[in-house]
């Protein structure tokens, strides 16, 4: 169970690559990996979590993230724009 742990982990970390003001504290982190994590299961597990090509499968495949993942995503990254302001 452990590899999973790592797995959430690196998950979550390469989601906050995304946008740099993505998942700033656990609990934003924990909503990703929660919304997230099957999609990277799905879609992008041939490439290391923690790597660029995660960042670059995510941007590639948006139209088949899951709806909750795109929200979750969209939602985080609403509110690191409106913190740069």
């Amino acid at each position: 169970m452990a590899k999973s742990g790592l797995l959430f982990g690196t998950v979550a970390l390469t989601l906050a690559a995304l946008s740099p003001a993505m998942a700033q504290n656990p609990q934003e982190r924990a909503i990703l990996e929660q919304q997230c994590t099957g999609d990277y299961l799905r879609l992008c597990n041939m490439y290391e979590p923690d790597s660029p090509q995660v960042e670059q499968c995510f941007r590639a495949k948006t139209a088949e993230l899951s709806p909750n993942c795109r929200s979750a995503i969209a939602a985080f990254t609403s509110k690191g724009s409106a913190k740069r302001r």
